[in-house]
Order: structure tokens, then C-alpha cells, then sequence
């Protein structure tokens, strides 16, 4: 009962960064915060489809490969919403065409896996994502404290997105790699379980906060420009 209850307490809360980008950034119109929606809402289908996939069409093999692509797919658009903000072209074309070998690599792992004897699922695709990424968001973290100066950087939505995936990735960095052993047994698979979900909560915490903060510093912005025309064309009016 209390697996079932957390196991739908991790559903809901990867569901919330859609939620709040369909509340928050319906308007939106930058690239970034775009790639950033799509993910979200790749995470919400992914989310429809492990529900089908358990209790409509109860194929643990048909799970296994749609959650191989949404792996590569997190991935592509998650390392694409951080090149979008890097200003290092080299660094920037490196990260965008990260996700192929990723894809590559991920392909391997799943024939391995269908080919494989014994049948065991790997995690490796996710040990290589959780080794990337926070490569990934340290290089963007770099170029966020030597190019931003205008305001701090925790105002923008990008850090607490970058946070929330670092925290997710290292946290779960060892999880993943040794998860081989970690789930042979009820006491172990238990204790993976919490650390994952844990970590799953905190990351989905902080990609809402990145998504309020980006609302909230839009509505500054706004009006910020609108007293600016305000004075420009009293200004205007004065001289006239």
C-alpha cells in the first residue's frame, strides 16, 4: 500500500512542471523556456503511457522500450535548452549533437538487453545521462557568473532548472550505477525506491520554482518597460 501510495506521489509531481508551464508559460515566447515545455510535456506523456503500459495493456517489455526513448528523448531537449543559453559556439554545437551517440549507445544497451540471456534490465543509458548532464550544467553555471551581470543570477529560471537536474543527476549518479545489486533484494530494492523518489520530488520542486521565478521576472520586466515608454512619451508631450 505505502509502494503504491509513493509510486503515485512521484507520478503527480513529474506531472507538475506541465501543469505549471501550461499556467505560467502559455504566453512564453523564448526558445529555451519552448524546448523546456516540450520536455514537460514529453515527461506528462511518458507518465500516460507507464499507466497504460501497467494497467491497460500490462506489457513490462512495451514499457521498457518507450522509457528507452524517452530517455533520449530527455536528454536531446534537456541538453538543447542549456546550449540555447551557452555562449561558446564549440561548447554549443558539442552539447547539441551530445544526444546521437547518447541515442547510439542507449540502442546498444536495449538490443544488448533483448539479446541477452539472462533478460536483466540495465541502467547504463541513465548512469551515462546522470554523468553528462551535470558536465553540462556546470560549463552553463561557468557562463552564467562570467556573462550575467545585470541581475543575480538565481533570478532566472535557467538556474533552478540547471538546479534541479544536477541535484536529480548526482543524486541518482550511484543509484543507477550499482542498481544491479540494489535491487536483488526487498530491503535494498525499498531503500532505491526512496532515494529515487527523494531525488525525483526535490528535481520536480525546483523546475516549478525556475518556472514561477520566470513568470515573475517577466511581469517585472513588463513593468519595468511600460514605466520606461510612460516617461519617454511624457517626455515627448512636454516638448511638443
Amino acid at each position: 500500500m505505502i509502494n503504491s501510495l509513493s509510486t503515485y506521489i512521484i507520478y503527480l509531481s513529474e506531472t507538475t512542471p506541465f501543469i505549471f508551464c501550461i499556467y505560467f508559460l502559455r504566453k512564453n515566447k523564448s526558445k529555451d523556456l519552448k524546448v523546456f515545455f516540450v520536455y514537460t510535456a514529453l515527461l506528462f506523456i511518458s507518465i500516460l503511457a507507464v499507466l497504460s503500459c501497467r494497467y491497460i495493456f500490462k506489457s513490462y517489455n512495451l514499457y521498457l522500450l518507450f522509457y528507452r526513448f524517452f530517455i533520449v528523448g530527455e536528454f536531446a531537449l534537456i541538453s538543447h535548452f542549456f546550449a540555447l543559453s551557452i555562449v561558446n559556439k564549440k561548447a554549443k554545437q558539442a552539447i547539441r549533437f551530445a544526444f546521437i551517440p547518447f541515442a547510439l549507445f542507449s540502442l546498444y544497451d536495449y538490443i544488448s538487453y533483448t539479446l541477452s540471456a539472462s533478460g536483466e534490465f540495465t541502467y547504463y543509458p541513465l548512469v551515462l545521462e546522470c554523468l553528462l548532464l551535470p558536465l553540462i550544467i556546470i560549463f552553463f553555471f561557468y557562463e552564467k557568473m562570467k556573462y550575467t551581470t545585470q541581475f543575480p543570477v538565481y533570478l532566472s529560471a535557467g538556474f533552478w532548472i540547471a538546479v534541479g537536474f544536477l541535484v536529480f543527476s548526482s543524486g541518482n549518479f550511484f543509484l543507477f550505477l550499482f542498481s544491479k545489486w540494489l535491487l536483488q533484494n526487498k530491503e535494498n530494492k525499498d531503500l532505491y525506491n526512496h532515494i529515487y523518489d527523494f531525488f525525483t520530488i526535490l528535481k520536480n520542486i525546483f523546475l516549478c520554482i525556475g518556472i514561477v521565478i520566470f513568470k515573475n521576472s517577466k511581469t517585472q520586466e513588463d513593468k519595468t518597460d511600460i514605466n520606461i515608454n510612460l516617461e519617454f512619451d511624457g517626455f515627448h508631450s512636454f516638448h511638443k
